[in-house]
């Protein structure tokens, strides 16, 4: 992981330097963000979820997986769980 934090936003970067006019490139800029947002929100929701069913299979107790993940409560380990 030898990447610069940027690499993974050079190809929108790109995309968004391609449009000459400010305006629009602004346009452009927050459907971008607004997607990225949702994207990442969706790939947090999906390793939360696959993290906490792993653990509960291995026999532990939601309060045991709520303080792995972080110390979240047991209630909110099991929303974990459900993809919540």
């Amino acid at each position: 992981m030898a990447d610069s934090p940027d690499a993974p936003f050079a190809r929108y970067d790109e995309q968004l330097h391609a449009i000459p006019d400010l305006k629009e490139r602004w346009d452009a800029y927050l459907q971008l963000a607004d997607h990225l947002e949702n994207e990442l929100e969706l790939f947090r929701r999906r390793h939360r979820q696959e993290i906490a069913r792993g653990l509960k299979d291995e026999k532990r107790t939601w309060k045991e997986v709520g303080e792995i993940m972080g110390g979240v409560t047991y209630q909110r380990a099991h929303q974990f769980g459900k993809g919540v």
